[in-house]
């Protein structure tokens, strides 16, 4: 079994460091959870999970911190973030149901609140086997044991996805500790290619499944950079297009 390792650089304080460099005003985050990822985050933010369990406190050094315990998907439908934030957002952090059409309608609804030189990641792109990307998480039918408790679930197919029919964007994928990290820059707030091909796109992607060959051919074809790289030269990393 392909074990695919990662640097120690931990996504959280690589999520820190990019909404930090990016000068953010304002943050959006969808999969708070407990609130380890958004009490790093020093501007005013948007905090979005179902069933909030913090284990910390999330709001730190922020002037506002706006919390919905509710889906993603309850909030997109009924409240506008950059209403919320007094204007556009500026850097997202997607971390919610670890199914790739959630996170593809995610995307989708984020980008259309963001600045065109906003910056969107999302976690658990880049799986260390092929195990982890079951839709459904069975930890007690796992080979590798070791990484049993991980569950990236499907939500990869959205590099492939991205690259095929949003050819704009920019992409670049780090290896933060551990399943990686997707950058996607040079966003179109005012694009409805994606919405428009959504189901589609889930028709296209739903039944195809990462095995062996799979993920060695993924990791072959995705350039990889070293999130360490990124987080000292920002600005030439993450290059914003005209």
């Amino acid at each position: 079994m392909l074990i695919h390792t990662h640097s120690d650089v931990d996504f959280r304080d690589f999520i820190a460091a990019m909404v930090a460099a990016k000068r953010a005003r304002f943050y959006l985050e969808i999969g708070v959870r407990d609130g380890t990822t958004i009490s790093r985050i020093d501007c005013d933010a948007i905090g979005v999970d179902p069933f909030f369990q913090f284990t910390l406190d999330p709001v730190g050094k922020k002037r506002a911190l706006y919390l919905f315990q509710e889906t993603s998907d309850e909030f997109f439908r009924n409240r506008d973030a950059s209403a919320i934030a007094g204007g556009a957002i500026d850097a997202v952090f997607l971390d919610g149901l670890h199914q790739f059409e959630y996170l593809l309608r995610d995307f989708i609804n984020s980008e259309q609140v963001c600045h065109p030189d906003g910056l969107i990641m999302m976690d658990d792109c880049l799986p260390v086997n092929s195990e982890m990307t079951e839709r459904t998480h069975h930890p007690e039918n796992r080979v590798d044991v070791d990484h049993a408790g991980w569950w990236t679930g499907d939500v990869w197919k959205l590099v492939p996805i991205l690259k095929k029919y949003r050819p704009d964007l920019r992409i670049t994928l780090a290896d933060t500790s551990p399943t990686g990290n997707v950058c996607v820059t040079n966003l179109d707030p005012s694009s409805t290619v994606l919405k428009n091909k959504f189901y589609e796109i889930v028709d296209e992607y739903r039944n195809i499944v990462m095995d062996e060959a799979l993920i060695e051919r993924f990791y072959k074809e995705n350039e990889i950079t070293a999130a360490a790289d990124i987080m000292r030269d920002f600005e030439a990393s993450l290059v914003v297009g005209p």
